[in-house]
C-alpha cells in the first residue's frame, strides 16, 4: 500500500474504532492469533456498516472489495485514495480477482464479502466464486469471520450522502474470527476441474462462517 493510502486508511480506522468504543457494545472473539503475511479475510454481510466496522478487526494493510460505496460522491474518491477494490459496475467486477491478487503479491491483505449483497440474517446467501478464484491464483490463508447484531439494531435509514436507503447497525455489533483455512485439495482439483474446486472452497467457507455466527449465539455472548 502506498504511504499516503496507508496514512489515510490508518486515520479512518482510528475514527471508526473511536466511534465503536463510544457508541457501541462491540465485542470480538478470535480462535487463534492471525498468521503474518498477506491474508484473505471474508465474512457474511448483513449491513452497510460491515464495510466500516470490519476494518478494525486486524492491523494488516487492507483492501476491501466494495461495490455501492464507490457510487457515493466524495466517499468514492476516498475509497480510491485508500486503494480499496472497486466492484461497482460489471466492468469493475471483472477486474476484482486480478486486482486482489496483485495486492496479495505485494504483501497486503484483502477483505471480501462473498455473498456479494446483503443478507437478511435469516440465512447466509450463496458464496460467489470470486474468493475461490483469488485463492486459487494466489494461495494464502483465508480468515473466516462471522458477524452478527440483534435484529432490533439493524434498520434501513435514508442516507443524504448516498441519496438512498442504507441498512445500518446501531449500538450492538459482534464479530467472531475463525482459524485460518487453506485448501490444498482444491489446488490439486483445480488442475482438472476449476469449477468444482471453486465450489469446494465456497461451500467450506460458507459452512465455517455459519458456524462462527452460531457460536456467538450459543457459546459466547448469548451463553
Amino acid at each position: 500500500m502506498k504511504p499516503l493510502s496507508r496514512f489515510l486508511h490508518g486515520i479512518y480506522r482510528k475514527v471508526v474504532k473511536l466511534s465503536l468504543q463510544l457508541n457501541y457494545d462491540f465485542q470480538t472473539w478470535q480462535e487463534t492469533p492471525l498468521p503474518t503475511g498477506p491474508k484473505i479475510f471474508c465474512s457474511n454481510h448483513f449491513s452497510s456498516s460491515d464495510v466500516h466496522f470490519v476494518t478494525t478487526l486486524m492491523e494488516d494493510p487492507l483492501h476491501v472489495v466494495i461495490g455501492p460505496g464507490y457510487g457515493i460522491p466524495v466517499v468514492g474518491s476516498f475509497l480510491h485514495w485508500t486503494e480499496q477494490i472497486k466492484a461497482l459496475s460489471k466492468s469493475d467486477r471483472t477486474k476484482v480477482v486480478d486486482t486482489s491478487v496483485s495486492y496479495l503479491k505485494e504483501g497486503d491483505s484483502i477483505y471480501i464479502f462473498p455473498e456479494g449483497r446483503l443478507n437478511t440474517q435469516q440465512q447466509i446467501e450463496i458464496f460467489r466464486p470470486g474468493i475461490a478464484r483469488i485463492y486459487l491464483k494466489n494461495p494464502v490463508p483465508i480468515i473466516p469471520i462471522g458477524l452478527i447484531a440483534p435484529k432490533r439494531r439493524v434498520k434501513d435509514k435514508h442516507s443524504k450522502t448516498a441519496g438512498r436507503k442504507m441498512t445500518v447497525v446501531s449500538r450492538n455489533y459482534y464479530a467472531n474470527i475463525g482459524k485460518p483455512m487453506e485448501f490444498p485439495q482444491a489446488l490439486v482439483l483445480a488442475k482438472t476441474n476449476q469449477a468444482e474446486a471453486e465450489q469446494m472452497i465456497c461451500d467450506a467457507l460458507k459452512e465455517r462462517v455459519t458456524c462462527l455466527i452460531n457460536e456467538i449465539k450459543t457459546e459466547k455472548f448469548w451463553s
